[in-house]
């Protein structure tokens, strides 16, 4: 806090800022004016929390100093000294609005007593500003999330028994749109290509997309959104807008199409979007979202950058099954006969029919996915391997959306196929190679970073596969067996040179000298130095 002193004579601002202990108090800053001028200056640069002034002062008088202070500085505590005792003169101070009125002359404990009340008024003041501003924080928040969960409800066929209670559900969340008016739907889908999207940058991504909405709508962001929207689930971004005229129809198309605009100018991102024609809010909101997902699942597809207005024709065209998923022999019987050539033949002979634009849709990758994943997992019950723990991400068993290009299908398909290629190959009695692999590696980098992860990247293998392949074949886990290895190295290093402990245990990768004597204690019952010394 910052405190400024006023007063015309300087033996008061002087002995004022000498003889209180400020710092005590909280008090980091003591300015002093010697005129309400020079104060009301000091007040525009600096932040000043509480105002000492003298009443009596020439050309602006403190009282005059407060009454601005106030108008300008609300927030600001004034405290004001005068050498009268006259009542009128308190009676003006506290109407004007002064924390307090001391009379002149005025000893250290009487300002320091005043100071500290005022000092936690301030204090409790802050607390309560920042409860209201959390408190309507988390309203506005709340006002947010509950409009999206409604959204979200009524696009899934949520439905409300009457009229009135939508109305009323409606009117609490601040939203203008009535239930028996008409609207329209926009279903807008963020393209990220064969880059893989996290939930978090989804997120981060549809904050922008609906930000940059806000403002081509709107031309404003506001704290809780104009705009009602909703994610779904399947990661497209739902709108509602109200209908317009039929004259007036068109801008939104126009909009929308600037807002795609924007997203590949400032998120170099590009979004496909299908809207519906007007519809009844209340009756049709469910069966419209069904079929701008059908729309874009059938039309859209893997394409990316489209803008489609929906209509019943559009939904209802006929799909070409494809050709070349269940040729004879299957995928999965080449792979358990070890043909590995014409496994990856195969496989891009289905990814380049899924290239071809009569197949570019969403069901078409669907059916592509859900047939490489019944492959999959077949041969891994085959080798009796968990496929929950070959593939590289959880979210690709309870998330068919996962693929949005068939380049992503390739990178991820080969990557298994690959793995149970060697897993196959390196069936026979002994030690497989992929095992002698991983212990060359970590006998080589002992001194670096060997986790599961830089182990699986050395040996292209998922860190959760590879672990279990080590303790399937050896029956040790790999993290004893690194523990094991390093401890076996540093035994040698102690008998064979004279170099110190604490060197010794950087060189096998333990970079805290005592947490490498209590692993060495365990596993020979002995501290090093004891263990060199025997």
């Amino acid at each position: 806090m910052n405190v400024l002193l006023v007063d015309d004579e300087d033996y008061v601002l002087d002995y004022l800022e000498e003889e209180i202990q400020w710092t005590s108090m909280g008090i980091t800053h003591v300015y002093r004016a010697s005129c309400a001028e020079e104060a009301l200056n000091i007040t525009k640069r600096v932040n000043v929390s509480i105002v000492l002034t003298d009443i009596q002062m020439p050309e602006i008088s403190g009282l005059e100093l407060l009454e601005a202070l106030k108008g300008d500085y609300p927030d600001a505590k004034v405290i004001l000294l005068s050498g009268y005792s006259e009542f009128e003169y308190a009676k003006k101070a506290l109407q004007h609005g002064a924390a307090d009125y001391l009379l002149k002359p005025v000893t250290v404990e009487e300002v320091t007593d005043c100071l500290s009340k005022v000092c936690a008024q301030i204090k409790t003041e802050q607390r309560q500003r920042d409860n209201v501003s959390a408190a309507s924080d988390v309203l506005k928040l709340g006002i947010t999330r509950m409009r999206e969960h409604l959204l979200l409800d009524l696009l899934l066929g949520k439905r409300y028994t009457s009229e009135e209670e939508l109305g009323r559900q409606l009117k609490a969340l601040n939203l203008e749109l009535q239930p028996d008016q008409n609207c329209v739907l926009a279903l807008i889908r963020i393209e990220t290509g064969a880059e893989e999207t996290k939930r978090e940058d989804f997120e981060l991504f549809s904050y922008a997309l609906l930000n940059m909405a806000e403002e081509i709508f709107f031309e404003k962001i506001d704290e809780i959104p104009s705009l009602w929207s909703c994610k779904d689930l399947h990661r497209y971004v739902a709108i509602v807008f109200p209908a317009h005229s039929p004259g007036k129809q068109p801008e939104l198309g126009r909009r929308l199409a600037s807002l795609q605009q924007a997203v590949q100018t400032y998120m170099k991102r590009t979004v496909s979007i299908v809207i519906t024609h007007p519809f009844a809010f209340r009756h049709e909101l469910h069966r419209q979202y069904l079929q701008a997902v059908n729309v874009f699942w059938r039309l859209v597809g893997t394409r990316s950058g489209i803008v489609l207005t929906m209509n019943d024709a559009e939904a209802d065209k006929e799909l070409k099954p494809l050709t070349r998923l269940h040729l004879s022999p299957t995928l999965p019987q080449l792979m358990e006969s070890g043909r590995w050539e014409e496994v990856t033949d195969r496989l891009d002979l289905i990814l380049g029919e899924l290239d071809m634009p009569p197949y570019r849709t969403q069901q078409h990758l669907l059916e592509a996915v859900y047939y490489l994943f019944s492959s999959f997992s077949f041969m891994a019950h085959k080798q009796g391997d968990s496929f929950a723990d070959m593939i590289d991400s959880p979210a690709l068993l309870n998330d068919p959306f996962y693929f949005q290009s068939t380049d992503k299908i390739r990178e991820w398909s080969f990557s298994l196929i690959e793995q149970f290629k060697r897993s196959l190959q390196e069936s026979a009695p002994g030690p497989s190679h992929v095992i002698r692999q991983i212990q060359d590696y970590i006998e080589r980098n002992l001194q670096e970073d060997v986790s599961l992860t830089r182990i699986g990247e050395h040996v292209y293998l998922h860190p959760v596969y590879l672990s279990r392949l080590y303790k399937k074949e050896t029956g040790e886990s790999l993290s004893a067996y690194i523990s094991r290895v390093r401890l076996e190295k540093a035994a040698g290093l102690l008998m064979s040179t004279n170099k110190k402990v604490a060197d010794i245990a950087k060189e096998v990768g333990y970079q805290k000298t005592q947490y490498f004597i209590h692993l060495f204690k365990d596993y020979y019952d002995c501290t090093p130095q004891n263990f060199r010394n025997r």
